[in-house]
C-alpha cells in the first residue's frame, strides 16, 4: 500500500545520516520533507517496512543533528540519468511529527533558496 503525506512538503536538500536495523550508519539527501515525512535519496537499496533512525543537519556545524525514527514506506530505483550518486529514492514515514523541527526547516529552505540551491 503506497502512503502518501497529508501535511505540506518543502523542498529542501538536508544532508543526514541513517541506520536502518540491516543496514550501517550511511549518507542520504533529504529531497522533500513534511511533518510527518520525508523523500531521502540514498545510495543503498533499503527494504520497504523497515524501521529507520535518522540525523537531520538542519542548523551549522555547532547545531547537534536533530533525530527522528520513521518507516520506508516506498523504494524506487532512480532513472540512470539521475543516479550517479543517489540510486534510490526512498519514502519515510515519521513515527511522530518533527513540528518542534519546523521552523528550523523553513529557515534551511529559504536560505537554500537565496544561495541559488533551490529553485522553486
Amino acid at each position: 500500500m503506497e502512503e502518501r503525506r497529508s501535511f505540506a512538503r518543502k523542498l529542501s536538500c538536508i544532508p543526514a545520516y541513517f541506520k536502518a536495523p540491516s543496514e550501517s550508519e550511511d549518507l542520504a539527501l533529504i529531497r522533500d520533507v513534511s511533518v510527518s515525512g520525508a523523500l531521502l535519496f540514498t545510495r543503498l537499496k533499503l527494504e520497504s517496512g523497515s524501521q529507520v533512525e535518522l540525523k537531520l543537519y538542519l542548523g551549522g556545524e555547532a547545531t547537534p543533528p536533530r533525530a527522528v525514527v520513521g518507516r520506508i514506506v516506498r523504494v524506487e530505483r532512480r532513472e540512470a540519468s539521475l543516479s550517479d550518486v543517489w540510486s534510490w529514492d526512498v519514502g519515510v514515514v515519521f513515527e511522530q511529527p518533527i513540528s518542534g523541527y519546523e521552523a528550523e526547516i523553513e529557515e534551511l529552505c529559504k536560505r537554500q533558496e537565496a544561495a541559488g540551491i533551490l529553485r522553486r
